[in-house]
Protein backbone atom coordinates (compact mmCIF):
# COMPACT_ATOMS: atom_id res chain seq x y z
CA UNK A 1 0.00 0.00 0.00
CA UNK A 2 1.61 3.61 -0.97
CA UNK A 3 1.37 5.57 1.34
CA UNK A 4 -0.49 9.36 1.15
CA UNK A 5 1.64 12.02 2.72
CA UNK A 6 -0.43 14.80 4.67
CA UNK A 7 2.42 17.27 2.76
CA UNK A 8 4.63 16.66 -0.43
CA UNK A 9 6.39 20.49 -1.25
CA UNK A 10 6.28 21.08 -4.88
CA UNK A 11 8.96 22.76 -6.42
CA UNK A 12 10.06 23.69 -9.99
CA UNK A 13 12.33 21.37 -11.56
CA UNK A 14 15.75 20.76 -10.07
CA UNK A 15 17.85 21.47 -13.56
CA UNK A 16 15.46 25.09 -14.60
CA UNK A 17 16.65 26.13 -10.85
CA UNK A 18 20.46 25.64 -11.25
CA UNK A 19 20.27 27.56 -14.58
CA UNK A 20 18.82 30.33 -12.40
CA UNK A 21 21.31 29.68 -9.65
CA UNK A 22 24.21 29.47 -12.40
CA UNK A 23 23.07 33.25 -13.82
CA UNK A 24 22.66 34.46 -10.07
CA UNK A 25 26.43 33.63 -9.06
CA UNK A 26 27.75 34.90 -12.88
CA UNK A 27 25.64 38.19 -11.39
CA UNK A 28 27.63 38.57 -8.19
CA UNK A 29 24.35 40.14 -6.23
CA UNK A 30 22.78 37.19 -3.62
CA UNK A 31 20.65 39.11 -1.63
CA UNK A 32 19.81 42.94 -0.42
CA UNK A 33 17.16 43.50 -2.86
CA UNK A 34 18.70 42.19 -6.41
CA UNK A 35 17.22 42.26 -9.65
CA UNK A 36 15.43 38.71 -9.34
CA UNK A 37 13.56 40.29 -5.92
CA UNK A 38 12.42 43.40 -8.25
CA UNK A 39 11.30 41.01 -11.06
CA UNK A 40 9.75 38.88 -8.11
CA UNK A 41 8.05 41.47 -6.68
CA UNK A 42 6.55 42.93 -10.01
CA UNK A 43 5.37 39.54 -11.29
CA UNK A 44 3.61 39.17 -7.64
CA UNK A 45 1.83 42.42 -8.13
CA UNK A 46 0.87 41.51 -11.60
CA UNK A 47 -0.68 38.30 -10.42
CA UNK A 48 -2.90 40.00 -7.60
CA UNK A 49 -4.18 42.52 -10.39
CA UNK A 50 -5.16 46.24 -9.89
CA UNK A 51 -3.32 49.14 -8.56
CA UNK A 52 -0.91 47.21 -5.71
CA UNK A 53 2.63 47.07 -4.84
CA UNK A 54 4.75 44.02 -3.05
CA UNK A 55 7.35 43.59 -0.57
CA UNK A 56 8.89 40.64 0.05
CA UNK A 57 10.39 39.13 3.62
CA UNK A 58 12.15 36.35 4.46
CA UNK A 59 9.31 34.72 5.48
CA UNK A 60 5.52 35.87 6.74
CA UNK A 61 6.00 36.03 10.43
CA UNK A 62 8.56 38.36 9.84
CA UNK A 63 6.03 40.37 7.40
CA UNK A 64 3.63 40.34 10.25
CA UNK A 65 5.60 41.72 12.64
CA UNK A 66 7.08 44.71 10.37
CA UNK A 67 3.63 45.72 9.45
CA UNK A 68 2.32 45.54 12.68
CA UNK A 69 5.30 47.34 13.67
CA UNK A 70 4.56 50.07 11.03
CA UNK A 71 1.75 50.42 10.69
CA UNK A 72 -0.42 50.17 14.63
CA UNK A 73 -0.71 52.50 17.45
CA UNK A 74 2.50 51.71 19.93
CA UNK A 75 0.97 53.38 22.82
CA UNK A 76 -1.72 50.62 22.92
CA UNK A 77 -1.55 47.27 24.79
CA UNK A 78 -3.44 45.14 22.23
CA UNK A 79 -4.03 43.73 19.03
CA UNK A 80 -7.26 41.50 18.01
CA UNK A 81 -6.31 38.09 16.87
CA UNK A 82 -8.56 35.05 16.28
CA UNK A 83 -8.06 32.20 18.75
CA UNK A 84 -8.36 29.41 15.88
CA UNK A 85 -5.12 30.47 13.78
CA UNK A 86 -1.47 29.54 13.47
CA UNK A 87 0.73 30.44 16.72
CA UNK A 88 2.77 32.33 14.31
CA UNK A 89 0.66 35.44 14.52
CA UNK A 90 -0.13 36.37 18.10
CA UNK A 91 4.05 35.49 18.27
CA UNK A 92 4.68 38.33 15.52
CA UNK A 93 2.42 40.62 17.14
CA UNK A 94 4.34 39.25 20.43
CA UNK A 95 7.36 40.28 18.98
CA UNK A 96 6.07 43.80 17.85
CA UNK A 97 5.18 45.22 21.31
CA UNK A 98 1.72 44.36 21.37
CA UNK A 99 -0.75 41.86 23.57
CA UNK A 100 -2.85 39.37 22.03
CA UNK A 101 -6.58 40.04 22.75
CA UNK A 102 -8.22 36.72 21.38
CA UNK A 103 -11.27 37.01 19.81
CA UNK A 104 -13.90 33.93 18.77
CA UNK A 105 -14.44 32.84 14.95
CA UNK A 106 -18.01 32.11 13.63
CA UNK A 107 -19.37 28.43 13.07
CA UNK A 108 -19.52 28.23 8.97
CA UNK A 109 -17.16 30.52 7.76
CA UNK A 110 -14.44 30.00 10.47
CA UNK A 111 -13.29 33.30 10.09
CA UNK A 112 -13.10 35.81 12.74
CA UNK A 113 -16.94 37.62 14.12
CA UNK A 114 -16.86 40.75 13.19
CA UNK A 115 -20.02 40.93 15.34
CA UNK A 116 -17.88 40.57 18.90
CA UNK A 117 -15.15 42.31 17.90
CA UNK A 118 -17.18 45.36 16.77
CA UNK A 119 -18.90 45.54 20.73
CA UNK A 120 -15.55 44.83 22.60
CA UNK A 121 -14.22 48.00 20.22
CA UNK A 122 -17.38 49.89 21.13
CA UNK A 123 -16.39 49.39 25.13
CA UNK A 124 -12.56 49.23 24.68
CA UNK A 125 -11.14 50.54 21.30
CA UNK A 126 -8.88 53.20 23.10
CA UNK A 127 -7.19 49.74 24.27
CA UNK A 128 -6.42 48.25 21.13
CA UNK A 129 -3.31 49.30 18.55
CA UNK A 130 -5.11 47.37 15.43
CA UNK A 131 -6.36 44.32 14.04
CA UNK A 132 -4.36 40.96 12.56
CA UNK A 133 -7.52 39.71 10.50
CA UNK A 134 -6.55 35.85 9.40
CA UNK A 135 -7.93 34.50 6.15
CA UNK A 136 -8.54 31.24 7.86
CA UNK A 137 -6.72 28.20 6.08
CA UNK A 138 -6.04 31.00 3.06
CA UNK A 139 -9.90 31.05 2.27
CA UNK A 140 -11.05 34.84 1.82
CA UNK A 141 -13.47 35.92 4.18
CA UNK A 142 -16.52 36.98 2.74
CA UNK A 143 -16.69 39.80 5.49
CA UNK A 144 -13.82 41.72 4.61
CA UNK A 145 -15.68 44.66 3.66
CA UNK A 146 -17.41 45.11 7.09
CA UNK A 147 -13.85 44.45 8.56
CA UNK A 148 -12.36 47.36 6.99
CA UNK A 149 -15.58 49.49 7.93
CA UNK A 150 -14.68 48.78 11.50
CA UNK A 151 -11.10 49.59 10.97
CA UNK A 152 -11.76 52.52 9.25
CA UNK A 153 -14.88 53.24 12.30
CA UNK A 154 -12.07 52.53 15.34
CA UNK A 155 -9.41 54.70 13.55
CA UNK A 156 -7.43 50.91 13.49
CA UNK A 157 -4.57 49.76 11.23
CA UNK A 158 -6.13 46.30 9.64
CA UNK A 159 -3.29 43.65 8.69
CA UNK A 160 -4.77 40.97 6.72
CA UNK A 161 -3.03 37.48 7.00
CA UNK A 162 -3.35 35.57 4.11
CA UNK A 163 -0.27 33.45 4.86
CA UNK A 164 -1.95 30.33 2.82
CA UNK A 165 -4.21 32.21 0.30
CA UNK A 166 -2.22 32.73 -2.27
CA UNK A 167 -4.17 32.91 -5.21
CA UNK A 168 -7.37 32.30 -3.34
CA UNK A 169 -9.88 34.98 -4.82
CA UNK A 170 -12.96 36.35 -2.39
CA UNK A 171 -16.69 35.64 -3.18
CA UNK A 172 -16.52 38.34 -6.01
CA UNK A 173 -13.83 37.22 -7.73
CA UNK A 174 -11.03 39.35 -6.34
CA UNK A 175 -8.19 38.13 -5.85
CA UNK A 176 -6.56 38.17 -2.51
CA UNK A 177 -3.81 40.80 -1.42
CA UNK A 178 -5.91 44.45 -1.77
CA UNK A 179 -7.41 44.45 1.00
CA UNK A 180 -7.11 46.00 4.86
CA UNK A 181 -4.10 48.29 4.96
CA UNK A 182 -2.02 44.87 3.55
CA UNK A 183 -1.79 41.73 3.20
CA UNK A 184 0.94 39.39 4.37
CA UNK A 185 1.28 35.90 1.81
CA UNK A 186 3.47 33.15 3.24
CA UNK A 187 5.95 30.86 0.34
CA UNK A 188 6.79 28.31 3.26
CA UNK A 189 7.69 24.79 1.75
CA UNK A 190 4.15 23.49 3.12
CA UNK A 191 1.97 26.11 1.09
CA UNK A 192 1.00 25.85 -2.40
CA UNK A 193 3.05 28.55 -3.72
CA UNK A 194 6.67 27.87 -2.17
CA UNK A 195 10.06 28.63 -2.28
CA UNK A 196 11.26 27.12 0.55
CA UNK A 197 11.50 29.97 3.22
CA UNK A 198 9.43 33.62 2.07
CA UNK A 199 6.94 35.79 2.66
CA UNK A 200 5.50 38.78 1.56
CA UNK A 201 3.73 41.92 1.82
CA UNK A 202 0.89 43.44 -0.50
CA UNK A 203 -0.76 46.33 -0.21
CA UNK A 204 -2.53 49.62 -2.55
CA UNK A 205 -0.61 52.09 -0.57
CA UNK A 206 2.88 52.88 -1.58
CA UNK A 207 4.22 54.45 1.46
CA UNK A 208 3.68 51.23 2.86
CA UNK A 209 5.72 49.02 0.87
CA UNK A 210 8.81 51.47 0.93
CA UNK A 211 8.30 51.45 4.49
CA UNK A 212 8.55 47.34 4.77
CA UNK A 213 11.50 47.68 2.27
CA UNK A 214 13.30 49.94 4.85
CA UNK A 215 12.16 48.15 7.73
CA UNK A 216 13.26 44.63 6.37
CA UNK A 217 16.81 46.21 6.13
CA UNK A 218 17.41 47.25 9.33
CA UNK A 219 15.43 50.64 8.85
CA UNK A 220 18.20 52.07 7.04
CA UNK A 221 17.90 55.39 5.04
CA UNK A 222 19.36 56.33 1.97
CA UNK A 223 23.03 57.16 3.38
CA UNK A 224 22.44 53.41 5.47
CA UNK A 225 21.74 54.84 8.66
CA UNK A 226 19.70 53.42 10.75
CA UNK A 227 16.08 55.49 11.44
CA UNK A 228 13.87 52.63 11.96
CA UNK A 229 13.66 49.80 14.31
CA UNK A 230 13.79 47.61 11.97
CA UNK A 231 15.79 43.87 11.37
CA UNK A 232 17.07 41.42 8.71
CA UNK A 233 14.16 40.38 6.56
CA UNK A 234 15.52 40.41 3.16
CA UNK A 235 14.39 37.54 1.09
CA UNK A 236 17.61 35.79 -1.05
CA UNK A 237 17.71 36.41 -4.66
CA UNK A 238 17.80 31.79 -5.05
CA UNK A 239 14.27 32.72 -3.37
CA UNK A 240 13.05 35.12 -5.61
CA UNK A 241 14.41 32.86 -8.54
CA UNK A 242 12.51 30.16 -7.44
CA UNK A 243 8.76 31.74 -6.79
CA UNK A 244 9.29 33.12 -10.28
CA UNK A 245 9.29 29.43 -11.61
CA UNK A 246 6.02 28.86 -9.22
CA UNK A 247 4.37 31.60 -10.34
CA UNK A 248 4.69 30.67 -14.22
CA UNK A 249 2.70 27.06 -14.02
CA UNK A 250 0.93 28.25 -11.06
CA UNK A 251 -2.49 28.86 -12.60
CA UNK A 252 -2.78 25.58 -13.78
CA UNK A 253 -1.85 24.04 -10.26
CA UNK A 254 -4.75 25.95 -8.83
CA UNK A 255 -7.33 24.60 -11.45
CA UNK A 256 -5.81 20.92 -10.65
CA UNK A 257 -6.01 21.79 -6.74
CA UNK A 258 -9.52 23.13 -7.06
CA UNK A 259 -10.43 19.88 -8.95
CA UNK A 260 -9.53 17.66 -6.25
CA UNK A 261 -11.00 19.75 -3.87
CA UNK A 262 -14.04 19.56 -5.31
CA UNK A 263 -13.77 15.72 -5.41
CA UNK A 264 -13.04 15.56 -1.62
CA UNK A 265 -15.85 18.11 -1.35
CA UNK A 266 -18.52 15.29 -2.58
CA UNK A 267 -17.03 12.61 -1.09
CA UNK A 268 -16.86 13.53 2.53
CA UNK A 269 -20.44 15.65 2.99
CA UNK A 270 -22.02 12.03 2.02
CA UNK A 271 -20.36 10.93 5.22
CA UNK A 272 -21.85 14.11 7.82
CA UNK A 273 -18.12 16.91 7.37
CA UNK A 274 -18.50 20.12 6.80
CA UNK A 275 -16.52 22.51 4.98
CA UNK A 276 -15.67 26.17 5.01
CA UNK A 277 -17.61 29.00 3.70
CA UNK A 278 -16.58 29.53 0.14
CA UNK A 279 -13.78 26.78 0.24
CA UNK A 280 -14.17 26.09 -3.64
CA UNK A 281 -12.55 30.11 -4.55
CA UNK A 282 -9.60 29.48 -2.25
CA UNK A 283 -5.80 27.67 -2.99
CA UNK A 284 -5.04 25.59 0.25
CA UNK A 285 -2.08 22.94 1.19
CA UNK A 286 -4.29 20.67 2.79
CA UNK A 287 -7.95 20.17 2.98
CA UNK A 288 -9.69 20.53 5.91
CA UNK A 289 -13.12 19.57 7.12
CA UNK A 290 -15.37 19.80 10.52
CA UNK A 291 -16.07 16.02 11.88
CA UNK A 292 -19.91 15.94 12.56
CA UNK A 293 -20.72 16.19 16.24
CA UNK A 294 -20.20 13.21 18.46
CA UNK A 295 -17.35 11.44 16.26
CA UNK A 296 -14.22 10.56 17.85
CA UNK A 297 -11.36 12.37 15.52
CA UNK A 298 -9.05 9.84 17.32
CA UNK A 299 -10.53 7.04 16.68
CA UNK A 300 -10.84 9.05 12.27
CA UNK A 301 -7.06 9.41 12.96
CA UNK A 302 -6.37 5.53 13.77
CA UNK A 303 -8.40 4.32 10.84
CA UNK A 304 -6.18 7.20 8.51
CA UNK A 305 -3.20 5.89 9.94
CA UNK A 306 -4.07 2.19 9.50
CA UNK A 307 -4.21 3.10 5.40
CA UNK A 308 -0.86 5.09 5.81
CA UNK A 309 -2.44 8.71 5.12
CA UNK A 310 -1.18 11.86 6.95
CA UNK A 311 -3.36 13.99 8.95
CA UNK A 312 -3.40 17.09 11.18
CA UNK A 313 -5.73 18.26 13.51
CA UNK A 314 -5.60 22.15 12.90
CA UNK A 315 -5.90 24.52 15.23
CA UNK A 316 -5.71 22.24 18.00
CA UNK A 317 -5.01 23.39 20.80
CA UNK A 318 -6.25 26.77 19.48
CA UNK A 319 -4.05 29.90 20.92
CA UNK A 320 -5.73 30.38 23.90
CA UNK A 321 -5.12 26.67 24.82
CA UNK A 322 -1.37 26.85 24.60
CA UNK A 323 1.28 27.27 27.30
CA UNK A 324 2.77 30.60 26.46
CA UNK A 325 -0.10 32.18 25.97
CA UNK A 326 -1.57 31.58 29.32
CA UNK A 327 -3.86 34.26 30.68
CA UNK A 328 -4.36 35.57 27.22
CA UNK A 329 -7.11 37.90 27.48
CA UNK A 330 -9.89 36.78 25.38
CA UNK A 331 -13.22 38.72 24.58
CA UNK A 332 -15.65 35.81 25.72
CA UNK A 333 -15.72 32.11 26.15
CA UNK A 334 -14.31 31.23 22.52
CA UNK A 335 -17.62 28.89 22.28
CA UNK A 336 -16.71 27.88 18.22
CA UNK A 337 -13.46 27.97 18.71
CA UNK A 338 -13.70 24.90 20.85
CA UNK A 339 -15.79 23.43 18.83
CA UNK A 340 -14.40 23.87 15.99
CA UNK A 341 -10.74 22.98 17.22
CA UNK A 342 -11.87 19.70 18.84
CA UNK A 343 -13.46 18.70 15.48
CA UNK A 344 -11.68 20.01 12.54
CA UNK A 345 -9.45 17.11 10.65
CA UNK A 346 -6.90 18.57 7.72
CA UNK A 347 -6.30 16.11 5.09
CA UNK A 348 -3.59 15.90 1.99
CA UNK A 349 -4.18 17.67 -1.02
CA UNK A 350 -1.80 17.46 -3.74
CA UNK A 351 -1.43 18.49 -7.67
CA UNK A 352 -1.19 14.63 -8.04
CA UNK A 353 -4.09 13.25 -6.34
CA UNK A 354 -6.64 11.05 -8.08
CA UNK A 355 -10.13 10.86 -7.54
CA UNK A 356 -9.06 7.21 -6.41
CA UNK A 357 -6.59 8.55 -3.81
CA UNK A 358 -9.67 10.70 -3.14
CA UNK A 359 -11.81 7.60 -2.21
CA UNK A 360 -9.37 5.95 -0.50
CA UNK A 361 -8.99 8.84 1.78
CA UNK A 362 -12.78 9.45 2.08
CA UNK A 363 -13.47 5.46 3.15
CA UNK A 364 -10.55 5.97 5.72
CA UNK A 365 -12.48 8.69 7.19
CA UNK A 366 -15.76 6.88 7.08
CA UNK A 367 -14.47 4.14 8.84
CA UNK A 368 -12.75 5.70 11.53
CA UNK A 369 -16.44 8.08 12.30
CA UNK A 370 -18.14 4.39 12.36
CA UNK A 371 -15.87 3.28 14.75
CA UNK A 372 -15.36 6.43 16.76
CA UNK A 373 -19.30 7.82 17.54
CA UNK A 374 -18.99 9.00 20.78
Amino acid sequence: MTAIPFLTPRMPAAADVATDVAAIWQSGTFTNSGPVEHLFERALADFIGGEVGVAVTSNATTAIMLASGALMHGDRPHVLIASFTAAAVPLAARWSGFAPLLVDVEPETWQPDAGKAEQFLEREGHNVAGIILTNTFGTANPDIERWEAIATRFSLSLVVDSAAGWGSQYPWGERLGRRGDCEIFSFHATKTMAVGEGGAVATRNTDIVEAINRLKNYGFDADRRSQLAGLNGKLPEVASAIGLRQLATFESRIERRRAVLGCYKSHLEEIGCCFQTAVMQSAPPFVSVALPHGVSRRRVGEALDDSGIGWRAYYNPPIHRQPSFAGVRTLDELIVTEDLADRMLSLPLDDELSEADVVRVARAVARGMDAGQR
